[in-house]
């Protein structure tokens, strides 16, 4: 590359090296943030903090079911559901999970820098998920109330315990990769070391817990396990609920997955069914007209005003700022890796 012919920006704005593009791209007139819903639904519920690790998906699925515990049983608009019980077994359940795709491209006779083994190695224990990776962890370990099962440093900071398992799994797939015969022998070893850490970091979760609760300001008394809990405050069946999508680089009203995408062997597979976006929309408003939240995931990253709360697409106009030409419509996007869903959340009114 010859850079000599490259003619220098010579405009005097001197407004964007010293502040964020954010601030200087932001239209005089944003789009107008309404402060009035036609429909909310209710309880309106106290927000609930993920802080540093990517639980969107567990706290986004857990604020959907707290609307019924709180409505049904008059518990107060404070309840949690534990978010870190589920992180926990989802870490369990994913390394296992992971250590039999890896036992499976063995066997298939990939080798290490194979891509799909390098993807898999690369990042083995990111905190995302999805809503049936959420649904897979709940139907076989229950839940708990967050008083069973609170908070430690670790499940609001999940860099240190990621980081442990990263090494943990990669060592157990050279191991595989350097002595196939004992694959069994090292996955099992190393589920009894997962389990030991995740406790060490986490605290061991509740297999029976006693809770006290307020309903209608009279003092009850639950004892049972997490599995029972949620059948009995819950009232809710998984299978009652589909992921919908809209991708436009596929066909629509099909039925599409992403392969090798899981957390729990066994369990149900991620898939999404692809629609066109004027019924996501109407699909959306009629389960809120129905008081019914709706957890969904998009990309947030880009266009996300914080000060403002907004998340619209004209929030910055950092193109036009930077006079960059940009072609791309939401299908080049997905396709040219510009755009994917990065956060998970509940719409609850319109």
């Amino acid at each position: 590359m010859n850079i000599t012919s490259f003619k220098p920006y010579n405009n005097t704005n001197y407004s964007l090296h010293n502040n964020l593009l954010s601030r200087v791209s932001t239209p005089r007139r944003p789009h107008h943030v309404p402060n009035i819903l036609t429909k909310e639904i209710t309880p309106n519920t106290s927000c609930a903090n993920q802080k540093s690790t990517g639980r969107c998906w567990i706290f986004a699925a857990l604020n959907m079911l707290r609307r019924k515990v709180i409505l049904n049983k008059k518990v107060g608009n404070g309840f949690e559901f534990s978010q870190s019980y589920v992180f926990f077994y989802d870490k369990l359940e994913r390394m296992y999970y992971n250590l039999n795709l890896m036992k499976q491209f063995k066997q298939e006779n990939r080798v290490v820098n194979d891509r799909l083994v390098q993807h898999l190695l690369k990042e083995p224990f990111g905190d995302g998920g999805q809503w049936v990776m959420f649904s897979n962890v709940a139907n076989k370990y229950g839940l708990v109330p967050k008083d069973a099962y609170p908070e430690s440093t670790h499940s609001s900071n999940s860099a240190g315990v990621n980081m442990v398992l990263s090494r943990l799994f990669r060592t157990c797939v050279k191991d595989i990769y350097n002595q196939p015969d004992n694959t069994d022998n090292f996955i099992d070893a190393t589920m009894q070391k997962t389990y030991e850490l995740l406790i060490r970091f986490f605290g061991e979760p509740p297999k029976t817990f006693s809770w006290n609760y307020k309903e209608n300001d009279k003092v009850q008394t639950y004892n049972g396990t997490p599995q029972n809990f949620m059948t009995e405050f819950c009232e809710i069946n998984f299978d009652d609920y589909v992921s919908l999508t809209h991708d436009p680089r596929n066909r629509y009203d099909t039925l599409y997955g992403v392969e090798h995408l899981g957390n729990v062997v066994n369990g149900e597979t991620v898939k999404y069914l692809n629609l066109e976006m004027n019924r996501l929309n109407n699909i959306t408003k009629c389960a809120l007209d129905d008081n019914t939240p709706v957890w969904f995931g998009s990309d947030v990253g880009q266009f996300f005003n914080s000060k403002c709360g907004l998340l619209d697409s004209k929030s910055f106009d950092y193109i036009n700022f930077l006079e960059i030409q940009d072609t791309m419509n939401k299908k080049d996007r997905i396709e040219f890796c510009e755009s994917l869903m990065t956060h998970a959340m509940c719409y609850v009114g319109y």
